[in-house]
């Protein structure tokens, strides 16, 4: 689990830093954004967000379940490697 949760770090941290960088060093466009794009782009975000919300909200159970059986078995394997 541990070495899952350090992948996740990096990939995290990678994304951050990289969207950081593209921000910061970017060179400037002198380029016109019509406001039915910016609205258009908007309602795209808004429906990622409330589509995984409502994924999310829909399968909390079996995500739940899913990671108790999976905290179970990694507790399993810790007592029997304990007991040899």
């Amino acid at each position: 689990m541990r070495f899952f949760m350090e992948k996740i770090i990096k990939i995290l941290s990678a994304v951050y830093f990289s969207f950081w960088a593209a921000i910061f060093f970017s060179p400037d466009a002198s380029a016109y954004v019509d406001p039915t794009t910016t609205a258009m782009l908007t309602q795209i975000v808004a429906g990622i967000f409330i589509s995984l919300g409502l994924t999310l909200g829909i399968f909390r159970r079996k995500i739940t379940m899913f990671f108790q059986k999976l905290k179970v078995k990694l507790f399993q394997k810790k007592i029997g490697e304990e007991k040899r």
